[in-house]
């Protein structure tokens, strides 16, 4: 794949289109959410009817959603997003 042109690039941005620099991302699994939460004095853990789910303020959510409270606080103390280890 040859990357885009300066044109292009060009009209891009004219129209209104933004380049943003990605952060590094740090692959973490779960149990490894759950401790930073906790750092935060945030309460949650794993789910007692299935291990690949959590509770989080009485709510059975996925890892994903863990993910994206964790990131939530992590964005506000300036720190590189989390990402599920594969």
């Amino acid at each position: 794949m040859n990357p885009p042109s300066p044109d292009a690039i060009a009209d891009f941005i004219q129209r209104g289109g933004r380049v943003v620099k990605l952060q590094q991302t740090i692959p973490v699994t779960g149990r490894e959410v759950l401790d930073y939460l906790a750092t935060c004095g945030l309460s949650a853990d794993y789910s007692p009817r299935n291990s690949r789910l959590y509770l989080y303020k009485g709510r059975v959510i996925g890892l994903r959603k863990l993910i994206k409270v964790a990131n939530a606080y992590r964005h506000t103390q300036q720190l590189p997003p989390f990402v599920a280890r594969v």
